[in-house]
């Protein structure tokens, strides 16, 4: 075998760049998690997995690490308390986590309880969001921002919410809201605190860009917060507001758009403070990015800074034009949720099989009993015997040529089934043939870069597109993804990966590379005595909680771990994937009646004996079994 290194195969899946120092790999050849960047301690990927289906804990899993959440959150509020020190910033800075982003209980919970020591906060843009921020902070005393379209129910709420000790701020997306505020502040008699959002003139960049800019969904122009400003004299109820408002999308990736939000969003703070609006708190919002690719890029899954840069930014610019205006700084909230939890977690599956090049006949022999091969077929064979680096180019063209012709020739009957069948096998040959050419070529002529692709095998894997990374397919957001094991050895396939369900839509063909975007995953050959793992990673925000139900492939099995250094780690939460009765359920179907209708039917079928009792029994059998068990394959 080849030789190869695991720092080779590092190379190739570009981890160093995309993993903030969490993930390494082993001398076995195994990718291991760490719970902190460059901690020396360590969780085998593929062991745990291992462990995982021992425990009758079967894949696709969501692994989440809990640590690395915890490091995340410290992380960010370290960099900024870095900042403020460098800088001489007079103000403090708070974390408010924008559940939106991931709202699974034992997640928000988690971050919660990590969050204390930093008093982080809730951002929640829904009625159902709310009562969920206000559960987790009953106990903890968390405030709450709340964000989006509100009606009369939900404002009421949140002031009752206050006049009882919760400390939520209601920003003010459009005036009507206010209007709204103010008439149920006057009725019910409970001041609220309040924040403005501005519609600032800024814009980010990427998939999320019109979040910001004249035409953006939320916030108030310069003129609608002036009326604002009068409406609330008029009530009586200047003072109410504590808080300014800013955001121009998610994934922000170039740190000059940044800059330029920060600096507007600044100026329109220190004006608001001469007019005699008391504003303590200037919440720039989410944008913090994730360099998902590694290519420290402003392609949209990258950013071309880092977040030591973003924390500089944000105190530096801040304190400057407040010092210029000469008025006191704010405090300074983020809503960095994409940044907060997309590294924590990873989905892991087994890989079930690849297409059929593993299957194929071998059609040499049939080519030396040929007396006469088809014209096309023997251009084919003469090719394959003949092709070096000097005539590689002017055979490509004729091999793409030659394949053509035969699918032509055969749908005018022309040529015979295995004839086409081996001039198939003699083209694949022909490009197994260039690829090893190519592959010592430098550079490599354009017109063959892409020629690998006919080399692309497909890999099929448990688990659905659709459910667990629904934004690769919707906005061909990029994942870094990887094998677990065999990481010292060469990867000799070229693939892409599919998924279970029936749309061919379900498989992906971008794929994180050494050199930024690649058109397939580097993979090894299947073994038939082992289990092969691939792992999807950066997948914590948004992804668990914009999956679909297509197919009715449901959550995954889902794991909690924490590093422990006597055991290599402990199993904090073990939640169970969808049984299929629960995805039908979603669908209106119930178990019951499902099952009731199926044998009422087949005892008629026993009376007239076209179905024994034995099959009856043991169909039913079948079907409660499939409703009571994970809608993934099994064995």
């Amino acid at each position: 075998m080849e030789r190869w290194s695991s720092n080779e195969s590092a190379k190739v899946y570009n981890i160093d760049n995309w993993g903030a120092d969490l993930f390494s790999i082993n001398k076995k050849g195994n990718l291991c998690v760490h719970p902190s960047s460059n901690s020396k301690n360590a969780i085998d990927l593929r062991v745990l997995v291992d462990d995982l289906i021992k425990r009758k804990i079967k894949p696709p899993i969501l692994l989440r690490f809990m640590d690395v959440l915890q490091g995340r959150i410290a992380s960010i509020n370290r960099v900024f308390r870095n900042a403020i020190a460098e800088n001489d910033y007079p103000a403090k800075y708070q974390t408010f986590y924008p559940i939106k982003v991931n709202q699974q209980r034992q997640v928000v919970e988690a971050i919660a309880n990590y969050g204390k020591r930093y008093n982080i906060g809730l951002e929640v843009g829904s009625k159902p969001e709310l009562v969920a921020g206000i559960a987790i902070s009953t106990g903890n005393g968390l405030p709450i921002i709340c964000n989006g379209y509100k009606d009369a129910e939900y404002i009421e709420t949140v002031l009752y919410a206050t006049k009882i000790g919760y400390q939520i701020t209601i920003v003010v997306e459009k005036l009507f809201e206010l209007e709204k505020i103010i008439e149920l502040s006057q009725k019910t008699g409970i001041k609220p605190r309040l924040g403005i959002r501005v519609k600032l003139s800024s814009k980010g960049t990427g998939k999320w860009a019109t979040s910001g800019g004249e035409d953006a969904k939320f916030g108030l122009r310069m003129s609608e917060i002036m009326a604002a400003i009068r409406m609330l004299e008029e009530a009586e109820m200047l003072d109410c507001v504590n808080l300014l408002h800013s955001h121009i999308g998610s994934q922000i990736t170039k740190i000059d758009k940044i800059k330029t939000a920060l600096i507007e969003a600044a100026r329109i703070y220190s004006e608001m403070r001469k007019l005699g609006v008391a504003i303590e708190y200037l919440d720039i919002g989410g944008g913090l990015g994730v360099d998902y690719d590694g290519s420290k890029s402003s392609y949209f899954s990258s950013v071309n800074y880092t977040v030591e840069e973003y924390a500089n930014d944000v105190i530096y610019q801040i304190k400057n034009i407040c010092d210029e205006a000469g008025v006191d700084c704010p405090n300074i909230i983020s809503e960095s949720g994409r940044a907060t939890v997309a590294h924590y977690s990873v989905l892991v599956t087994n890989v079930l099989n690849t297409n059929t090049h593993n299957l194929m006949p071998d059609y040499e022999a049939v080519l030396e009993q040929m007396e006469k091969p088809a014209p096309t077929v023997k251009k084919l064979l003469d090719i394959y015997k003949s092709i070096d680096r000097y005539s590689l180019r002017e055979d490509y063209h004729d091999t793409l040529q030659l394949i053509n012709e035969a699918v032509s020739l055969f749908n005018l009957g022309y040529l015979t089934l295995q004839e086409r069948a081996i001039a198939e096998w003699l083209y694949a040959r022909i490009i197994r043939k260039i690829n090893g050419i190519v592959e010592k070529m430098k550079p490599i002529p354009e017109e063959l870069q892409n020629f690998q692709l006919a080399l692309r095998q497909t890999y099929f894997a448990n688990f659905s597109l659709f459910q667990s990374i629904p934004d690769s397919w919707a906005i061909d957001q990029l994942f870094p993804i990887m094998p677990l094991q065999r990481l010292n050895q060469r990867p000799e396939v070229i693939a892409s990966v599919a998924d279970i369900t029936c749309d061919s839509d379900g498989e992906i063909t971008s794929f994180v590379g050494e050199n930024g975007r690649a058109k397939f995953l580097p993979l090894h050959k299947i073994r038939k005595d082992e289990e092969y793992y691939i792992g999807f990673f950066l997948i914590g925000a948004y992804q668990e909680i914009l999956g679909d139900l297509h197919n009715l492939f449901g959550d995954t099995n889902a794991v909690h771990i924490t590093f422990n250094k006597k055991t290599g780690y402990l199993i904090d939460t073990v939640i169970n994937g969808d049984a299929t009765w629960e995805t039908l359920k979603y669908v209106q179907y119930k178990g019951p009646e499902i099952l009731k209708r199926v044998r009422e039917h087949l005892e008629k079928d026993v009376a007239r004996r076209k179905v024994s009792i034995e099959e009856s029994s043991h169909f039913i059998e079948l079907l409660d079994r499939t409703l009571l068990g994970y809608t993934y394959l099994g064995e």
